[in-house]
This record gives structure tokens, C-alpha cells and sequence, in this order.
């Protein structure tokens, strides 16, 4: 082995029959052996380019790094893996030269490395500088376990375009037309395209967080007409130019980060993101994990094929705010997070701007705390859905401090909530109970253990519950429902009815026995609407009509209606239809008799006759009275017929439905007349159900 450093290679008379030496170590870069070859490669450039892996014997021959396995270590870079020197100029210098001579990656000998942000002038930077940005060739990143650390804050890893070359504007001169690959520029834009340049469209804005949009993608330029652009793939949707305002009505010319992957790395704050993608397709992040990130441990913005697989966050907000979620996502197509793990932060999974995700297996500790050691309660959110974006969630776990919001979906634009879906198993284990829970997003099993007690609901097996509520003036009736999570609810509500405090039914109460729970016909997108079929969200905790201590309390419903709203002679009502969850280790039979005594095996109608004046009847007598009910017909059922404080004395021998009206016989057996004074006069029945 010889006896001289790297940095006593330009001392070195190295003459010709020796093509490769190895060095005894390194001084002030570093101090680890490495083997130098002198071949086609070996030049003045790359020696102007990568001067720590390329030097210059006495006998004016250039000796170059050369890879083992296929990688060059940081270390023959310079980096000290001591955790103290900044070892982020080696390790960038590393990837740089690896690149240049075409080697597989680069490796990691030590465990632990400090890596501030690039500095001024090193580098252009597109936002805040960042320990690395990456190239836009695709590349294997494999770090070996490493952990990188830092004293400033800054970004982690990053991909913008911006950085390679300067984006192109390219603004279109003619309305998009859905199903055509070919776009018009305004006038001279042709000028800037030649066939296999990368485009990305960007056709209209949302109303939230300017420019981004939902109609985008990246494509490869076919053919260049004059400004006429011919695209690989076709327009998903028509656009009017004259219908946005703002820039995102254009092409814009850039290098995306293409078949890129990084593996086994735990960046450390402070810092914002640890890796930040704008810009990418086919990428692959594995095994990497943030402490004490801002803004999340992948955050990424027009991806397409994104693939986050055991990657991490811990976060604490007694040393570093965490502000945002462990995975943030706009703009992201097939974007795949298997098995993503957070602690300590306000959120596992965010995304906004159309992004469409699918989650699997995925495990959130609610643990963060206030600087005063509170948790921040219902500011936490697990996941966000917003900007009519898209999030399927399978197998998700979620334990710590109760209190939480479970999923939030809209941004406060008006038409552009999100969707997220929860299926297979939903598990819950806190001390507390969530502040809320949106049971009509969760398909699969509920599994939950809410201070000590565990409960299984099973959301693929519902119970349904109607009931036809006919609208009478003055009315005031409370009807009570199964027990059981309230997991879809639907409510039709004829055309003629008028909604509200100064409407004909002011109030319509979802709730629970012993809570009133919310007035549906108060307003709202998701409440009443006259001549509509709405569905209604429901929540298990403190709102929607489940409040979550009486979740296995009878459902109630209160509906009361103007005094004089004219609905006597109107054929007006409220259909309401619900869905119930139950406990998947009740006995079957006792749930099954509950369900069908609250009247699922009918069509239920009721007829109320708010302050009806029975007619004296004398002793010995009887009385034929017909009642005018609208939806009656021959051959309906008769299920009860309910007079305010009983009959007394009085009996009922006949309920005949005709069409149009009921014709009740009552008789007064007792040896004296009976005048009852006017009290509410009810009739419950249902149609004739033709069977096979």
C-alpha cells in the first residue's frame, strides 16, 4: 500500500505501467483509503469539475476515484460522519461526481452526518435552500441507514425544475377542447417547442391557494405546426380561456425528476421538509424518516406515479413545531403511501389541489403537545382532504390523546370539498373519545378501545330505518328510532315545502333520546332541502345528531311545524332514511327485533290531526267519522291509531282506509255520553308491499 495521501498525488512521479493506486488515507478531507485510476476519463475537466475526487500526479497524469460496487463513498469526498463538521459540501460534491462518471450512487461508512443547507452562490435555489437539490436524471439514492442533521433550518432534499433550467411560459392563444392532443399558443410560443420537450399543462384555477389547479398533467411535445402543439395525450376536460383570470391557461416548458429513488435516511430538524418534490414521475421513497420537521417528511406538488413506502415522523411541540402533516401532497396523481407513521404531529396525511392518494396500513400517534405539555385537541386532524382532492385509506390505526378530528374536507370554498374514504379496519385506542368522526366516510369495521372499553362496529352490514313524516299545521311530534352508530342518513323533502324559522317547518331535530342534537331544517348544504334528495353527514361525536356518549341511545327526531302553514290541505312530508352500525359482538336476535319493532319491514306513514274535536257520542252509541289523509288508498295498513290521553272510555271497532281518507267506528259502551275535549288525533300506517 503506498505511503502517500490524496492530497500528495500532484507530489507523486506516478510514470506509465501504474494505471491505479490506492492511498493510505486522506488528510484534511477525510481519512479513509480509496483507489485512484488513471484512464480515458481522468481529465483536466473532470478534475476542474470534481477537484475532491480528481487529482494531478507530478508527471502531469490525472488519477480519478474509481467506484466499488458500483458507488464512492462521501467519506473519499471529504465527510467526516462525526456528526460535528458539516459534511453537506462532501456529500453534494459525492453526487455530482457519481453523476459525471456515470457510477451507480453513492455510500455512506458512518452513521451520523451533519448536512446544513446549501449556502449562497453554491447553488441556484428555488425557495429555501435545501441540504441537496437533485438532478433531474434518474438515479438510485440509497444511504445505508444514514441520519443527516443540522443547526439551521432550511429544507431537506429537493426537486424543482427551476433549478436546471429556466422554465418556460408558454401561454395559450385558443380555447382547449376535451379529447384533442392539440393545444394553440399564442402567437411565437411554437418558437420555443421541439418534439420530445416536456410540457406541463396548467388549465384553470381553484378559488383556494392560487395558481394551483386540478386539469394538469405532464406530457411529451409530438409535433411543433407553427403554434399549433400536437401532445402526447389528450385533454381530459374543455377550457374557455376567457373563464380564468389568472396564469394557469399555459404550457410550461420544463425537466421533470423522472425514475428517481431514495432509500434508508432519517433527516433531522430544524428544518421544513425533508424531501420537497415539485415536478416528478415514477419516484420511489423508502425507509426514510423525519424528527422534528415543520412541514412534513415528504411533501410533493405535481407528481405522477409517487410511491412512499415505511416512511416516518416524529415531531414534538416542545421542541420544534410540526406544523403540518407527515405526507403533503396538491397536485399528485397515483400517488401510493404504504404503511406511513407519525407521532407527535398535527397530521398523518394532507392533501389538496385534486391530489389523489390511497393509503395502506397506515399508524397515527396522537402525542403532540402545547408548549405548556397540552395536548392541542381538536386543532389536530389526522387527515385532510381538501381542494376536491381524493384519499383512500385502508387499515388505518390511530392512538394517543383523544380529542382529535378524524378528517377534514373542505377549505372554505364553496363546491370544492374533498372526499376521503376509510375501509377495511378503522382502529381507534385512546383515554378520551375523538372530538369527531365522520361515520359516513368509513366502510369496514370500526374496531375502538375509548378508555378501557372496546367496541366493534361493523359498517359493511348496515340496519336501515325510514320513516315518512306527513307534514300537518301545528304539529309538534317527537319519533324515536334504533340505537347504534348513525352511518348514512338521507332525507326527501317534497317540493312544496318551505324551510326555516319563518317557513312551514321550522324545525326538524336529529338527535339522540335526551339530546335534541341539530335542526336539520335550518339551513345549509347538507340539511333539508325542499323537492331534494340530500344526504346528510353524520358525525360520531359532539355534532350530526350522534352524539358520541349516546351512541347507543334510540335515535330521535323532533318535528314540529308552523301553526298556520296551510299543510292540512297540502300533500307535503319529509321521507327520512338512516343507516345503522352496530356492535359486532351484540346478540344478533335482540338487534334484529329492535331494528324491526322501529319499523324497517314498512313503509311508515302517520297522520296527525294536531287539535281534533271528536264528536259527543251518546251512551250506548257509536260514531262513524271519516278523517282526510291524502296518501291514503284501499288495502293499506292500519297501524295504530293514537288519541292524546287514551280513548277514555271510549272504544275504537273499526279503522277502514279508503281512498283519500280513514273511516275510524268508535263506540261508547258506558252508560253515559262522552264529549272528549280537542286533543291531537294520530294515524300510523303503510302501503301494501307487493311481494314475488
Amino acid at each position: 500500500m503506498p505511503d502517500f495521501l490524496f492530497s500528495e498525488i500532484p507530489q507523486q512521479n506516478l510514470r506509465s505501467g501504474t494505471d491505479i493506486v490506492q492511498t493510505s488515507g486522506r488528510d484534511a478531507l477525510g481519512a479513509v483509503p480509496w483507489r485512484y485510476v488513471c484512464d480515458a476519463l481522468a481529465t483536466a475537466a473532470l478534475m476542474t469539475a470534481h477537484p475532491r475526487f480528481v487529482a494531478k500526479s507530478s508527471n502531469n497524469r490525472y488519477w480519478r476515484a474509481v467506484p466499488e460496487n458500483g458507488q464512492i463513498p462521501v467519506e473519499v469526498g471529504g465527510a467526516k460522519g462525526d456528526g460535528t463538521t458539516d459534511d453537506g459540501p462532501a456529500i453534494r460534491a459525492a453526487h455530482a461526481y457519481v453523476a459525471a462518471i456515470a457510477a451507480k450512487g453513492v455510500g455512506f461508512l458512518s452513521a451520523r452526518y451533519r448536512c446544513e443547507h446549501i449556502q449562497p452562490g453554491e447553488a441556484p435555489v428555488w425557495g429555501s435552500p435545501p441540504i441537496q437539490i437533485v438532478t433531474p436524471d434518474g438515479a438510485c439514492q440509497d444511504h445505508d441507514g444514514a441520519t443527516f442533521v443540522r443547526q439551521a433550518a432550511g429544507r431537506g432534499i429537493f426537486y424543482h425544475p427551476q433549478n436546471q433550467t429556466p422554465i418556460i411560459e408558454l401561454a395559450l392563444g385558443a380555447d382547449v377542447v376535451a379529447g384533442s392532443r392539440e393545444v394553440t399558443l399564442a402567437s411565437g410560443g411554437g418558437t420555443q417547442l421541439a418534439p420530445g420537450d416536456t410540457v406541463m399543462w396548467q388549465l384553470g384555477e381553484l378559488p383556494y391557494d392560487t395558481p394551483e389547479t386540478l386539469n394538469w398533467a405532464l406530457a411529451t411535445v409530438l409535433a411543433v405546426n407553427g403554434n399549433v402543439v400536437t401532445l402526447d395525450k389528450p385533454m381530459p376536460e374543455s377550457l374557455a380561456l376567457s373563464s380564468v383570470t389568472g396564469s394557469c391557461k399555459r404550457l410550461r416548458k420544463l425537466r421533470p425528476l423522472r425514475d428517481w429513488s431514495l432509500s434508508n435516511l432519517t433527516l433531522e430538524g430544524p428544518a421544513e421538509e425533508g424531501i420537497a418534490l415539485y415536478s416528478a414521475e415514477r419516484v420511489r421513497i423508502s425507509n426514510v424518516g423525519g424528527r422534528n420537521l415543520g412541514a412534513g417528511t415528504v411533501t410533493a406538488q405535481y407528481c405522477d406515479g409517487l410511491t412512499i413506502e415505511d416512511c416516518w415522523q416524529e415531531g414534538s411541540m416542545l421542541t420544534q413545531a410540526s406544523y403540518g402533516a407527515a405526507f403533503a401532497f396538491a397536485e399528485t396523481r397515483n400517488t401510493l403511501v404504504l404503511r406511513p407513521r407519525a407521532r407527535g404531529t398535527m397530521a398523518l396525511i394532507a392533501a389538496e389541489a385534486g391530489a389523489h392518494v390511497t393509503v395502506i396500513g397506515g399508524l397515527f400517534e396522537n402525542t403532540v403537545v402545547n408548549a405548556q405539555g397540552q395536548s392541542p385537541g381538536n386543532q389536530v386532524v389526522v387527515v385532510n382532504a381538501l381542494g376536491r382532492s381524493s384519499l383512500t385509506l385502508h387499515d388505518l390505526t390511530i392512538t394517543g390523546f383523544g380529542g382529535y378530528r378524524l378528517m377534514e374536507v373542505s377549505n372554505s370554498a364553496a363546491g370544492y370539498d374533498g372526499l376521503a374514504q376509510f375501509s377495511g379496519t378503522l382502529r381507534l385506542n385512546h383515554p378520551t373519545a375523538p372530538f369527531s368522526i365522520p361515520l359516513n366516510a368509513i366502510t369496514g369495521l370500526l374496531d375502538m378501545t375509548i378508555g378501557g372499553v372496546h367496541e366493534v362496529y361493523n359498517f359493511e352490514r348496515l340496519r336501515h330505518w325510514r320513516k315518512r313524516f306527513v307534514l300537518r299545521d301545528g304539529e309538534y311530534r317527537v319519533v324515536y328510532g334504533p340505537a347504534g352508530l348513525l352511518a348514512r342518513v338521507r332525507a326527501y323533502t317534497s317540493p312544496g315545502v318551505t324551510l326555516g324559522p319563518s317557513g312551514q317547518l321550522p324545525n326538524f331535530y336529529l338527535g339522540r333520546q335526551g339530546n335534541n342534537g341539530n335542526n336539520l331544517a335550518a339551513g345549509g348544504p347538507f340539511n333539508l332541502q325542499a323537492g331534494k334528495d340530500v344526504s346528510i353527514k353524520t358525525f360520531a361525536g359532539d355534532v350530526g345528531g350522534a352524539q358520541w356518549t349516546l351512541r347507543n341511545q334510540p335515535l330521535q327526531i323532533l318535528c314540529a311545524t308552523a301553526a298556520n302553514g296551510g299543510l292540512n290541505t297540502a300533500n307535503e312530508f319529509v321521507e327520512f332514511e338512516a343507516w345503522f352500525a352496530e356492535q359486532s359482538e351484540l346478540d344478533v336476535t335482540l338487534s334484529e327485533d329492535s331494528v324491526r319493532s322501529a319499523g324497517v319491514e314498512t313503509d311508515p306513514l302517520e297522520a296527525v290531526f294536531p287539535a281534533y274535536d271528536l264528536p259527543a257520542i251518546a251512551a250506548g252509541a257509536t260514531a262513524s267519522i271519516v278523517l282526510p289523509i291524502p296518501d291514503m288508498v284501499p288495502g293499506d295498513f292500519i297501524d295504530s291509531v293514537r288519541f292524546i290521553g287514551g280513548f277514555a272510555g271510549l272504544e275504537l271497532r273499526g279503522a277502514e282506509p279508503q281512498t283519500g281518507s280513514i273511516k275510524l267506528l268508535i263506540a261508547n259502551p258506558s252508560a253515559a255520553a262522552i264529549d272528549r275535549a280537542p286533543t291531537e288525533l294520530g294515524i300510523s300506517f303503510h302501503h301494501e308491499v307487493a311481494g314475488k
